[in-house]
């Protein structure tokens, strides 16, 4: 039974405020997680990690989902192709725009300024700005043409495009179709399988180096399903009442398969049961306890949200100038707390409470004030002078800034700073650091890899690699070597302190793993390229030559570390996991 196109789900709306609260909340922690972000803390903790990688299954997918239940309803009211595009550009693509040619900057400049990849002021850094255009933390390039955490609206917006044929197809002659589909969900526990099979199918059939491409914890090409499933959602009557009914059911489930999921990524299961170290098994527990949350929150809002209030209209109107401002704001804040000599918690506190009043207030009674910059923050406004571009002959040259600027950067030379090349001075901390040598090997392949007497090594003995190269990681390759350590969570930069032994840049790579990786396919880092940084016969540090590579140690105590060959011969000295040396060090002597 289709729903009418007339009938407003308010939950939505509700839901919509409260899951902007919660990427507020998201962002204010990711200062004290365990994985990189533009400006970190000292400290991190397993706990903060835990909560991150816990919301992250459902967080953005939600704001999918509610955005394609909103295109049920709005192309109800569509003109066309031509006039949906245009209202869309103007809701999404005008922000995303505006964001990257001012506050997008300073957040790439804090990021730049706090990794050692760039010093000075900020207005020093802006002639850098379109050197290369900005594809993720550690990744070469400077531009945020999706404007850093406004990447949800540009995707979103080539999302609602793509679908768009498909939705109007749904909504007219497709109708028959999209009541059998929606029916098949709608029956009793049918939901619970048919919106997580078609991740496993996409997992199953699109390359992972294209499926992997992405951000909020997902790939890219995922939400497409999430912006579908949103539109078959509110389509369906029964579906919804379904949703509605098994919301406990939903949430219940939803606590077990995430307890599942956080135990096998937080705790070395593997070691004892390694049939649970199956990538599968990972993908099951992840896809399956997105939906249970994702099917939760919806059916408790469908109970207890839905009903409209004064204050509503208000809140989702800030929605967007709230989610545009919240995480330059925290990090311009962030980046002076987390430096203050106080307990974490109470950074925290700061950053978070006073983040949110800096918002509240810039929203309320600057960007909501003016027309001009409620227009820019992708507002309505009644001005007629903004009725000009809703024309085609005023939209198409920002379509046409929008690429160039892209392709400006993309063509425009790296600086040494842009790379993360600027060598900074080593910076080893004995306290917080690990340092591991030949004599940290506890068990090593019978062949391809041997202990060599060395005068220019950190002890006189180094390690060599003279065989069993490999271009992939392996899950049980012919030559490798294992150390184990201790050591506590968080992230870790590695350097590796070695040389190539011949005159050639393919003789020097190798593929490293930690922990629950090793004797999976998974999870290799390409690490060395040293002929990248000195000529042959010398030794010096490289994490992949001079780009910093890190690993995330997700518990306390016991780690291990596996090394193939990529490449041969070359010989290694030392390999540093460090807290702090965000780029190559200056010195190429060892550390003592």
């Amino acid at each position: 039974m289709t729903t009418p196109t007339s009938q407003r789900m308010y939950e939505l709306d509700w839901l919509r405020v409260l899951a902007i609260g919660v990427v507020f909340l998201y962002h204010s922690t990711r200062f004290f997680n365990l994985g990189d972000w533009h400006v970190k803390n000292i400290d991190t903790y397993i706990w903060v990690e835990m909560w991150n990688v816990f919301a992250t299954r459902w967080m953005m997918p939600l704001f999918f989902v509610i955005s394609g239940s909103g295109l049920f309803y709005a192309l109800g009211k569509s003109d066309g192709f031509g006039k949906f595009c245009q209202n869309k550009f103007l809701r999404l693509m005008i922000p995303v725009l505006v964001a990257s040619l001012t506050h997008s900057a300073l957040q790439v400049y804090l990021e730049r300024l706090t990794h050692g990849q760039f010093s000075g002021s900020f207005f020093a850094f802006l002639p850098e700005y379109f050197n290369g255009p900005y594809m993720g933390i550690g990744i070469p390039g400077n531009f945020a043409f999706h404007g850093m955490h406004l990447w949800y609206l540009l995707f979103l917006f080539l999302f609602s495009l793509l679908c768009y044929p498909l939705f109007i197809w749904f909504k007219a002659s497709g109708q028959g179709v999209l009541d059998r589909v929606t029916s098949i969900f709608a029956l009793p526990g049918f939901m619970y399988l048919c919106f997580p099979l078609p991740l496993l199918i996409m997992k199953a059939v699109i390359p992972q180096a294209i499926l992997n491409v992405g951000n909020g914890g997902w790939g890219f090409l995922y939400y497409i399903w999430f912006l579908i499933a949103g539109f078959l959602i509110a389509s369906n009557v029964k579906l919804k009442q379904q949703i509605k009914n098994l919301c406990w059911v939903s949430l219940l489930l939803g606590f077990g398969f995430s307890a599942a999921y956080l135990y096998l990524m937080f705790w070395p299961t593997r070691a004892v049961l390694p049939f649970l170290g199956s990538d599968w098994v990972y993908t099951t527990l992840s896809f399956w306890s997105a939906w249970l949350w994702l099917l939760a929150i919806l059916g408790l809002g469908m109970h207890f949200l839905s009903f409209d209030r004064p204050i509503l209209q208000k809140a989702n109107e800030g929605v967007m100038p709230f989610y545009i401002l919240h995480q330059t704001v925290l990090l311009a804040l962030g980046v002076f707390v987390v430096t203050w000599q106080i307990h974490d918690a109470a950074k925290w506190a700061i950053v978070f409470t006073g983040s949110l009043v800096i918002i509240i207030v810039l929203q309320t009674l600057v960007v909501q004030r003016f027309d001009l910059l409620r227009f820019l923050f992708g507002m309505k406004t009644n001005r007629p002078v903004f009725q000009i571009f809703e024309k085609w002959r005023t939209l198409a040259p920002l379509h046409i800034l929008f690429v160039g600027l892209i392709v400006f950067a993309a063509i425009n030379p790296f600086s040494q700073a842009d790379q993360g090349h600027a060598a900074m001075p080593l910076q080893y901390n004995p306290d917080q650091d690990i340092l591991l040598n030949c004599q940290s090997i506890t068990n090593q392949s019978t062949t391809g890899v041997g202990v060599v007497p060395d005068g220019d090594a950190s002890i006189g003995r180094a390690i060599v690699f003279s065989s069993g190269a490999n271009q992939r990681v392996a899950a049980q390759p012919s030559v490798y070597f294992n150390m184990h350590f201790k050591a506590p969570a968080g992230r870790y930069v590695v350097w590796l302190r070695g040389k190539c032994e011949v005159d050639n840049g393919y003789t020097d790579s190798v593929w490293l793993q930690v922990d629950d990786h090793i004797g999976t396919p998974h999870g290799g880092l390409r690490m060395g390229n040293w002929f990248d940084v000195q000529p042959p016969g010398v030794y010096k540090w490289a994490s992949d030559s001079h780009h910093p590579k890190a690993i995330i140690l997700k518990h306390n105590g016991d780690h291990r570390i596996r090394i193939q060959p990529r490449q041969t011969p070359h010989r290694i000295d030392q390999i540093w996991l460090s807290r702090f040396q965000h780029s190559r060090p200056t010195s190429l002597n060892p550390i003592k």
